[in-house]
């Protein structure tokens, strides 16, 4: 069979294809066959070579796991590309890239440049950080492409180590090479990739649940734990994992437009600007894609650009970016230059603390005062708003019972009730109660709360009458 590369970059948001194969092979491998192949399959089974057969239609997929590219086509004269047959659209040209999304065949494109080798298209893909993505030319057929640019072969992302998990442990397993993230975002930086088929141990979710919060190792990443897009994992045993809240975004670093023909180095993701050649050292900024700045020197392991910022960044006007999110030109002449002192080692962070319960009354039903007659049953609806960043889960949320006005009660069933069903940030939940007013004159009320097992109060809600 033939073999294609599904390295990956970015997060698009639709689904992979998937047809049954072929039942009588053709003189050379019937690539409808792929769309049956789960993402790992297609690593072992696909080769980048032209096929020679007549491309089957675009077929929809059942399988949900990962996203068909939504990309622009060309305008007429423009560079255009269609796709022979379902391919991959990747973050640079190879298998060791990440995996944007999968390009259906008949899909057209729109061509903006090509490898040095004239093996892979450049084309757009505006959801990528940078706007581009790679397709092996031997499954794109291209018409008014000759005069395109050539691309600058990005560097290969690093690859970064989960913890394995053990057998019974919330885990997740990368259905394709994806990036391991700081934030739940893709406008946050990437420590590295994920691996197809790697496996790490999940500690945490994000409040979207799109993310997965996976264990790192602390001797890699200081931190000790990054974040991975649900949509390329294959996850189980999480249903219980805690919601963490997102971390804070950096503060954006554009550095001045460096000269023209000087040595400089342009993000295709989002970096780091750090004090110093090294994860160890303070992150002054983050480095938008597409982002240049000058570069005046290199670490002597290669491994770290020394560029020019603003002195309202760091007052020398001299930061670090990681050659590994960076495409450089002019630097073949470029010094090797010291960094500052290290910062003293830290151990590594625990991980972040689980999101906070909170709630907020939207609605009661009678409203606070309402006059009863003595003795008169009735029932108090609450409606509640989730309005923390926690899921309220069955079984791990309570709303109790826990005080009467006048130590006189209004309810008459039980004081302690389950939550009955999930309720996700910003949803609401209905809570009723069946009451009985007073065979005496006066005022009279109840407070209830709603609090999880670990005994973190949402908040708190009452109910008061009158009775003449």
């Amino acid at each position: 069979m033939k073999r294609i590369a599904i390295p990956l970059i970015l997060a698009v948001v639709l689904i992979l294809s998937a047809c049954g194969p072929t039942p009588t092979p053709a003189p050379t491998p019937d690539l409808a066959a792929i769309e049956t192949q789960a993402v790992q399959d297609a690593y072992a089974e696909l080769t980048a070579s032209a096929p020679t057969e007549t491309p089957p239609p675009p077929a929809a997929t059942p399988d949900p796991s990962l996203p068909v590219a939504v990309v622009p086509t060309a305008t007429a004269g423009q560079p255009a590309g269609v796709a022979l047959y379902n391919t991959a659209i990747l973050s640079g040209p190879g298998e060791a890239y990440v995996f944007y999304a999968s390009l259906l065949g008949g899909s057209t494109v729109e061509v903006l440049g090509i490898s040095a080798d004239s093996l892979w298209w450049v084309i757009s893909v505006p959801p990528a950080p940078n706007g581009q993505g790679w397709v092996s030319a031997a499954f794109l057929t291209t018409t008014d492409a000759g005069s395109v640019p050539v691309v600058s072969t990005p560097p290969v992302p690093p690859t970064t180590e989960m913890v394995p998990p053990g057998p019974d442990d919330p885990q997740g397993a990368a259905l394709a090479n994806v990036y391991v993230r700081t934030g739940p975002g893709t406008n946050y930086p990437a420590y590295g990739i994920a691996p197809v088929g790697a496996s790490g141990r999940v500690i945490g979710v994000s409040e979207d649940r799109a993310w997965w919060v996976v264990r790192l190792d602390p001797t890699k990443v200081g931190a000790g734990y990054g974040w991975v897009m649900a949509q390329y994992t294959s996850a189980s045993n999480t249903q219980d994992v805690p919601v963490i809240a997102n971390p804070p975004t950096q503060e954006a670093v554009t550095p001045p437009a460096p000269p023209a023909g000087v040595p400089a180095a342009m993000a295709i993701e989002y970096v780091n600007v750090r004090t110093g050649p090294g994860t160890n050292y303070p992150v002054l900024g983050v480095a938008a894609p597409g982002a240049a700045a000058e570069v005046s020197g290199k670490s002597a392991d290669g491994a770290w650009w020394q560029v020019k910022v603003s002195t309202t960044a760091i007052s020398s006007g001299l930061a670090w970016v990681s050659a590994d999110y960076v495409v450089t030109q002019n630097t073949e002449s470029v010094p090797v230059v010291e960094g500052p002192p290290a910062p003293p080692p830290v151990e590594s962070t625990p991980p972040p603390p689980p999101a906070t319960a909170s709630c907020t009354l939207v609605s009661q039903d009678p409203p606070d005062g309402t006059t009863m007659s003595i003795g008169a049953p009735f029932t108090t609806t609450w409606v509640l708003q989730n309005t923390g960043s926690a899921d309220w889960k069955k079984g791990s949320y309570d709303i109790s019972f826990i005080g009467a006005y006048n130590n006189v009660w209004l309810h008459t069933g039980a004081d302690l009730y389950d939550v009955a069903a999930t309720v996700a940030p910003g949803a609401t939940y209905n809570f009723s109660e069946a009451m009985l007013a007073p065979t005496y004159t006066g005022t009279y009320g109840e407070a209830w709360q709603i609090a999880n097992e670990n005994g973190e109060v949402a908040c708190q809600f009452y109910v008061y009458i009158t009775v003449p």
